[in-house]
């Protein structure tokens, strides 16, 4: 609300001073680490510094009301269509001012069709080159603004980290933001960076935004760039002392409401968190700070991230766990679970062969698997009805399992199995005396991905109650940023697979990623066990693994709780355990 009136007021030229005084409010209200708004109803709002008092009645008018009579005094003086305008990226409030002003423009809409009939053209202060940005910024406000994938924005990662690993002024440069914390997509790419004389910082920025993918440069200053790469992405990279890296990491790994939860606890113990360490709250009220600057004294901690958790009385608290979801309270209890991790790892229950769209035969999988490290692999080609992956039919399956079981490779057992379709009524692609035959049967949707509810959580559950399926592999079928998969009651099906035994795949392959973290660590919450697999169709896909344990151990998931973390004797007897 604040951030909106100095906006407005700054779009019309009024009272400059007080603009920037609710830009700061805004950003002191945004460093809060406590609800400012239940504060105020509480009767309980302390003084802030740089709040004054008549931003004060602003906040306890809308704690008590619900509304401001200044903030819509403010926003009334400009049509909403304009503060539309200002969404768009690299529009300032000058430009915006112009567009409406001069030319009468009062929406996106407006704008767009204005530029196509070449109404901006000779108009001062709007050259080729910024109508040229104004088309890019509305593209982005209308498509780029959805959250990338994150297998899709990897790349782009380690491309900036080489280029600028490469040059010897740097001293390390490492991903922040929702990247780092593993999240599924991701909104914009935040980068840190440590240089080995401060002094450089300038020319690092500047080699930043020459990069050969840069779009368009947001911002260059002489700690900060910001870009948009190619597709519309926005990478910011920052520079910061190296006696601040490790702050700076936890602070811009975020998540935001991690963070709050830190300074809280920092306040609490008399000192105060953030991008630049942890400091000493009686020593930090009495430096001078600038803003955007490390202050001019030492930190308890802030040059790596393990010294910030320990200083505040916490273990370590992984990157994909910083989601507020309980992490805190579990460090401070001594109750945050030893994560999953890829040395837990005995075996993949989910690989593909030649024998129906794979690309390896079933010695070079059980060779690449015991290369590994791997006890076991399970061999589970594709069943009759997925056509299209050249599914085996009943004759075939059962050459098949004599071909897996004459495979000899002294290390590693291999398993018979199969991937077989839950079709839409829940049926299953081979009858019961086949699936017998079978030492692990993974039952998967391919198909019909549309249904309702009701019908595509019945069709799962009857899967779950065959006595044959050992695993629901990928059970939405969704794929990320593409097709979203069937509209499960996940509380149904995941009471079934833990009252059954039936284990739920975190399906490793990008854009799956299905059992989601959160699902998943429902349903490990409930007492159901998890696979987590690659679904390896070639045997450089075992690397897969890795992206897999990224959503496991978002889930909390422990080795105990994922069944090829399981010795072979206990994986077997898991297996055995529903016949």
């Amino acid at each position: 609300m604040f951030s909106r009136m100095a906006e407005v007021m700054q779009l019309i030229g009024e009272n400059a001073f007080k603009a920037i005084a609710f830009q700061k409010v805004a950003r002191k209200l945004e460093e809060l680490d406590y609800d400012v708004i239940e504060a105020a109803r509480a009767g309980e709002l302390p003084e802030i510094e740089g709040v004054g008092a008549s931003s004060r009645k602003i906040i306890e008018q809308y704690a008590r009301d619900g509304k401001s009579d200044d903030y819509e005094e403010v926003v009334a003086k400009v049509p909403v269509g304009v503060l539309e305008l200002m969404r768009i990226p690299g529009m300032g409030p000058k430009t915006a001012a112009l567009l409406w002003k001069q030319l009468k423009i009062e929406s996106v809409q407006e704008l767009e069709l204005a530029i196509g009939e070449g109404k901006l053209k000779g108009i001062k202060g709007l050259g080729e080159k910024k109508i040229a940005s104004m088309l890019d910024g509305i593209r982005l406000l209308k498509g780029g603004l959805e959250r990338r994938g994150y297998m899709e924005v990897r790349p782009i990662v380690g491309r900036f980290i080489e280029y600028l690993k490469k040059d010897s002024r740097v001293g390390d440069v490492q991903p922040a933001g929702s990247f780092r914390r593993k999240r599924e997509t991701v909104g914009d790419l935040d980068l840190i960076c440590w240089t080995h004389d401060p002094a450089d910082a300038g020319e690092i920025i500047e080699l930043f935004t020459s990069h050969p993918t840069v779009e368009k440069v947001i911002a260059a200053g002489g700690t900060k760039g910001s870009i948009l790469v190619s597709g519309g992405l926005q990478v910011d990279l920052r520079i910061v002392p190296r006696s601040s890296f490790g702050a700076a990491i936890q602070y811009f790994t975020g998540s935001k409401e991690h963070n709050v939860k830190l300074r809280g606890l920092a306040l609490s113990r008399g000192m105060t968190l953030n991008e630049w360490g942890l400091y000493r709250l009686d020593e930090y009220d009495k430096a001078a700070k600038k803003s955007g600057e490390a202050p001019a004294i030492a930190s308890v901690a802030g040059d790596n991230e393990e010294d910030v958790y320990r200083a505040l009385g916490l273990t370590y608290v992984p990157p994909e766990l910083r989601e507020d979801r309980g992490e805190v309270e579990a460090t401070l209890t001594g109750k945050l679970p030893r994560l999953v991790d890829v040395c837990d790892i005995r075996g993949d229950l989910h690989c593909h062969t030649v024998a129906s769209d794979g690309n390896a035969t079933i010695e070079q999988m059980a060779l690449a698997a015991k290369a590994l490290g791997y006890e076991y692999i399970a061999i589970t080609d594709h069943s009759k009805s997925s056509v299209i992956a050249n599914g085996l039919n009943e004759q075939r399956l059962r050459e098949h399992i004599a071909a897996i079981r004459k495979v000899s490779v002294p290390g590693i057992t291999i398993l018979a199995g199969s991937e077989v379709d839950i079709l839409p009524d829940g049926r299953l692609d081979y009858d019961p005396q086949l699936l017998a035959e079978l030492d692990i049967v993974i039952a998967s949707p391919h198909v019909s991905l549309k249904q309702d509810s009701h019908k595509a959580t019945d069709r799962i559950l009857r899967a779950i109650e065959s006595r044959y399926v050992n695993v629901i592999g990928h059970p939405t079928g969704r794929l990320i940023n593409q097709r979203e998969g069937l509209p499960l009651d996940m509380a149904k099906v995941i009471a079934a697979a833990a009252k059954t035994g039936t284990a739920l795949e975190i399906n490793a392959g990008w854009p799956r990623w299905d059992l989601c973290d959160t699902d998943a660590r429902r349903a490990a919450d409930a007492g159901a066990l998890i696979s987590i697999n690659t679904d390896a169709h070639s045997t450089h896909e075992y690397e897969g693994m890795q992206m897999g344990l990224w959503v496991a151990r978002r889930a909390w998931l422990t080795p105990a709780q994922v069944i090829n973390c399981f010795p072979l004797a206990d994986l077997k007897e898991f297996l055995a355990r529903k016949r």
